[in-house]
């Protein structure tokens, strides 16, 4: 049996009762949580499950034979980060056990896609979620910046996820550089934009112009940005009364 647990997007204490059991009942656990950054006292977690936690780093996770060798022989755990269908990746692990006729047993929990809607925006509105990665030598692809194009014109909010580390001040620097680079005349200083951290977890939001947050202290990572599309009337209301 293989059990995919999501820890929430807080930290340890977010692991739910059906989570835990599934651990208890586990004979090994791993853990991953750079597809999802959660500041997490293992050790501490450790406690709560009653079990040895074995962390993976991308190559172990991305290359899921140590997962699947494990889930063939005993029932193994795969904590993660958020919600565990948040990634792609972990969607590739249970297709991969699946094929090998591992059972697996899915046990959600919050991520970042219903966690933006404390900002007030209407989970609804929200168009295809846009990945900002940070540029590499003759690497700065423009598909995030045409994604939000396509957003803005079907009238739909863009979360945009901000690669592992970015701060929220540099993923609005590079949406101006796009800007500078496309020329497509929807992204300006003056742009209003939401800027979430450490959701779940003394959530900080803010909502303004780009110039006036680009260089604000936002605090622990993860940060994202929401650029919203036509505003309705309760969602302006509540932005505007985020205190």
């Amino acid at each position: 049996m293989l059990y995919l647990i999501g820890l929430g997007i807080g930290d340890e204490k977010d692991i739910s009762l059906r989570g835990i059991e599934a651990c208890k009942k586990a004979e090994k656990v791993f853990l991953e949580i750079y597809t999802c950054p959660l500041k997490i006292d293992i050790s501490y977690l450790e406690k709560i499950i009653e079990k040895k936690i074995t962390v993976l780093d991308r190559k172990g996770v991305e290359e899921s034979g140590k997962i699947i060798s494990s889930a063939i022989e005993k029932d193994t755990v795969l904590l993660v980060g958020g919600d565990p269908l948040s990634a792609t990746t972990h969607a590739e692990i249970i297709l991969d056990a699946r094929k090998k006729g591992i059972k697996v047993d899915i046990v959600h929990s919050s991520s970042i896609f219903t966690a933006v809607a404390e900002t007030g925006l209407s989970l609804y509105k929200f168009g295809k979620v846009v990945s900002l990665p940070k540029p590499q030598d003759n690497y700065f692809p423009t598909s995030p910046y045409e994604n939000i194009s396509d957003n803005l014109s079907n009238g739909m909010h863009s979360l945009i996820l901000l690669d592992i580390g970015m701060s929220a001040g540099e993923g609005m620097g590079l949406l101006l550089e796009l800007e500078k680079k496309v020329k497509g005349r929807i992204i300006s200083s003056e742009t209003k934009i939401a800027v979430c951290a450490h959701l779940g977890k003394g959530s900080l939001i803010r909502y303004g112009m780009i110039k006036d947050l680009q260089k604000a202290d936002f605090g622990e990572h993860p940060h994202c940005l929401i650029i919203p599309a036509k505003l309705n009337f309760a969602e302006e209301e509540f932005l505007e009364n985020l205190g």
